[in-house]
C-alpha cells in the first residue's frame, strides 16, 4: 500500500507541476517508470517499488479468496471479491512493466507492436476492448460511490485515528476517491474510441485522460485532478498506518 500511495504522490506532483506552468509533466505510470530508469538509482527504486505493488498483488488476491473481511458469497459480495483480484492484478501488472523497464533500457512494448495494433482491430477483439472499457465505466461508479458513501471508513481502524483528524481523513478519502474516478471514466471512454479508430491503445491511460482534461476544461481542472491525486495519496498513506486487516483464520467458523 506504501508503493501504491508513492505511485500517485508522484504522478500527482509532476501533473500539477506541469498544470501551473512549474516544469513537470502530465505523467502516466509508464512516463513515470521511463523517466526515473534514466536517473541514478532510478532502476533500484524501480525494483524495490515492483517488488511492494507484487505484496500488493499478492494480498488482494489472498483477499478474493480467503475472503478474510466477510464479504460473503452473494451476488454483491462475490463482486467486491473480483474487485479486489482485478485491481490486484492492475498493480501486479505495473510492477512487471516496473521491472522490465529497470531490465531492459529499450523497452519491450508489445502493446505498440503493429502486429498487436492490428488485432486489436478485428472484430472479436473490438468488443472485448469495449468490454473492457465498460468494466472501466462500471469502476468508475464504484469509485463515485464510493467517495459518496464513505464506506472506506470501514476498511480502516476509524476510531483509532485521533477525534481532531478524523474529518480531514473522510475528506481526504472523497476528494482521491472522486479524482480517481474522473480519470477512470475518462481513460475509459479513450480506450472505446480505439476500439473503432486509427487511436494507439497505449494512449488510453491516465496521461490521455490528463491530455484530455488539459484540451476540454484548461489547466486548471487539471491541476485540481492532479491536486486530488495527491489528496488520494495522502489517504493511502494514512491507510497504511490505520488499515483494518483481519486474518481469515482469525474469524470464527
Amino acid at each position: 500500500m506504501f508503493a501504491k500511495a508513492l505511485l500517485f504522490l508522484a504522478i500527482g506532483i509532476v501533473t500539477a507541476m506541469e498544470a501551473f506552468g512549474l516544469g513537470g509533466f502530465k505523467a502516466g505510470s509508464f512516463t513515470l517508470m521511463n523517466v526515473l530508469a534514466k536517473h541514478e538509482f532510478g532502476k533500484a527504486i524501480l525494483i524495490l517499488w515492483a517488488a511492494g505493488l507484487l505484496g500488493y498483488l499478492f494480498w488482494r488476491v489472498y483477499e478474493t479468496f480467503a475472503d478474510n473481511e466477510g464479504y460473503g458469497k452473494s451476488i454483491a459480495g462475490i463482486g467486491q471479491r473480483i474487485g479486489f483480484c482485478f485491481g490486484g492484478l492492475v498493480y501486479g501488472f505495473l510492477a512487471f512493466k516496473a521491472i522490465q523497464v529497470a531490465f531492459f533500457s529499450d523497452g519491450i512494448d508489445w502493446i505498440t507492436n503493429s502486429k498487436f495494433q492490428d488485432l486489436l482491430h478485428t472484430k472479436p477483439a473490438q468488443i472485448a476492448v469495449v468490454g473492457v472499457g465498460l468494466g472501466m465505466l462500471g469502476a468508475t461508479l464504484n469509485e463515485f460511490y464510493i467517495a459518496i458513501s464513505g464506506i472506506f471508513k470501514k476498511t480502516i481502524e476509524y476510531d483509532k485515528i485521533p477525534a481532531n483528524y478524523q474529518k480531514w481523513v473522510v475528506a481526504c478519502g472523497r476528494i482521491g476517491y472522486t479524482s480517481r474516478g474522473i480519470t477512470v471514466g475518462i481513460a475509459a471512454l479513450l480506450l472505446m474510441n480505439t476500439a473503432y479508430t486509427n487511436q494507439d491503445i497505449s494512449s488510453a491511460n491516465k496521461e490521455a485522460a490528463f491530455s484530455f482534461m488539459q484540451y476540454a476544461f484548461g489547466s486548471f481542472i487539471l491541476g485540481m485532478i492532479a491536486i486530488g491525486f495527491i489528496i488520494y495519496s495522502i489517504y493511502v498513506f494514512i491507510e497504511v498506518r490505520y488499515r483494518r486487516i483481519d486474518m481469515a483464520q482469525n474469524k470464527t467458523p
